[in-house]
């Protein structure tokens, strides 16, 4: 099925009468012409511009959704109906209707495309258009609907589809073409780029669908380390990525970038990818009894500057564990701020600061003290879940929260996320159950490690009244 970009303009009535076609199977041909229906759609589909594509999603969500009429006239038959008659089978006949007025129509467009060889990936990428469409305009809630029914329909198919394959240089050059198109962590900038982080000493793993066998669906990237590494740019730029004493002899296995195609967010398959990866690195290497991440912090500079309000500016907290002496080495670089949070937004809004060895020692203890607070304490709406989404997903698959890595990530886009700090999460095998559970039940964040500003801020968070507001 073909995805070109090339337009061939759209005409909304015949894409109406194409949709109903295939939605409502107004064709008495049988199943070879819904099949030649729905090929049609897709290469028509395939052939729009991305405004266009728009357009189709649009009618799609908004004319082919539930229809309230429908459901509200099977609403009133079963309500009816379970007061009049006892009969079970009149009331399961009434509740069949009432699910089906209740399901939007579009669902049967994406089950026959899933029908179609290649249906899979197709259907993938389409939910990515509707995702970016979706960013455009956060007021179609029709087209959110539609986003999410199509998540749950790929999460049902996905379920006993998946192959799981290491991915090595000797792969088919389109799978290792896919690692760098996808790759939305630490970016690919070549051949040997990829090359590098598939050679000795590395390993790289992915889910592959069925009926695209070579394009992973997720990937995640594996450095073999002798301990726990706390900078991403010594396994991206490492000439010779192999343990000084060989793969044999390595410690660690470092987690380092988790990716999925974006048509499939929502869908939790990072969780089980790495538990089967443990799996295959354990039997293969047993050497290795360390299972880490070199993780993100994706969203911490952007909280950082949302909890600089003109309040803290003026009247910094005193309860974050901020060393003394670091605040004063803060206001000593920047003689015109009264507070050490004036002097923390200057210097973060200032160009090129991060060349000044002054500046980071300075920082240092005071990104480590906000990172570990922002980590602990900083939480999802008024849930117990992390706010950072990395965090949440390690440590809702019962991750410990092992360390804070001071420049861990020294690249642009490291700065600009999280002030270059980056988090290990530690899989320690046999209490990933156990962390798992108290996570999603209270919130209750292990901690492996000794790292001390992470425990700064689970003691400060134990010293805070409950109903204390959240930061």
């Amino acid at each position: 099925m073909s995805r070109t970009a090339k337009s061939a303009g759209l005409d909304i009535a015949e894409l109406r009468e194409l949709l109903t076609t295939i939605i409502h199977k107004k064709t008495r041909s049988g199943a070879v012409a819904m099949e030649l229906y729905t090929h049609r759609c897709c290469d028509l589909y395939g052939s729009l511009s991305d405004a266009d594509r728009t357009v189709f999603l649009r009618t799609l969500a908004h004319e082919f959704c539930a229809p309230k009429g429908a459901a509200l006239e099977a609403a009133s038959a079963y309500i009816e109906g379970a007061t009049r008659s006892p009969d079970p089978a009149q009331s399961a006949h009434l509740a069949r209707t009432l699910r089906d007025s209740l399901t939007p129509q579009y669902t049967e467009l994406f089950d026959q495309i899933n029908r179609l060889p290649g249906g899979f990936a197709f259907l993938v990428h389409m939910r990515a258009d509707m995702l970016a469409h979706i960013r455009e305009d956060r007021q179609d809630t029709a087209a959110r609907a539609m986003s999410d029914a199509l998540m749950k329909k790929l999460e049902t198919w996905i379920i006993g589809t998946l192959d799981l394959k290491r991915i090595t240089w000797n792969s088919p050059a389109y799978t290792i073409e896919k690692l760098g198109q996808y790759e939305s962590v630490h970016a690919v900038k070549s051949w040997l780029d990829v090359k590098r982080r598939l050679g000795n000493g590395r390993r790289c793993f992915g889910f592959f669908h069925r009926s695209v066998p070579m394009e992973p669906l997720v990937f995640v990237w594996v450095a073999l380390t002798d301990s726990i590494t706390s900078n991403v740019q010594s396994i991206l730029r490492e000439r010779e990525p192999t343990s000084p004493h060989g793969e044999e002899n390595a410690e660690c296995a470092i987690f380092y970038s988790i990716n999925s195609q974006l048509g499939l967010s929502g869908v939790d398959l990072g969780n089980f990818l790495i538990k089967r990866v443990v799996g295959v690195l354990r039997a293969e290497l047993p050497n290795i009894s360390t299972f880490c991440t070199l993780s993100p912090l994706p969203r911490f500079r952007a909280w950082l500057d949302q909890w600089l309000t003109p309040e803290r500016l003026a009247n910094p907290p005193t309860d974050m564990g901020i060393p003394v002496q670091a605040q004063r080495d803060l206001l000593s670089l920047v003689p015109a701020a009264s507070t050490w949070t004036a002097a923390l937004k200057h210097i973060i809004n200032s160009r090129g600061w991060t060349s000044d060895q002054d500046n980071l020692g300075a920082m240092e203890p005071v990104v480590r003290a906000l990172g570990a607070h922002y980590l602990v304490n900083v939480k999802r709406g008024n849930s117990s879940c992390a706010y950072d989404p990395v965090a949440n997903f390690h440590l809702r698959n019962g991750a410990c929260l092992h360390r804070l890595n001071w420049r861990g990530n020294t690249s642009y886009s490291g700065l600009r996320q999280s002030l270059e700090l980056m988090c290990n999460y530690n899989y320690v095998l046999d209490r990933i159950e156990d962390n798992n559970e108290r996570y999603v039940r209270d919130g209750s964040i292990a901690v492996s490690g000794d790292d001390p500003y992470i425990a700064q801020a689970k003691a400060l968070a134990a010293q805070r009244s409950p109903s204390a507001p959240r930061l």
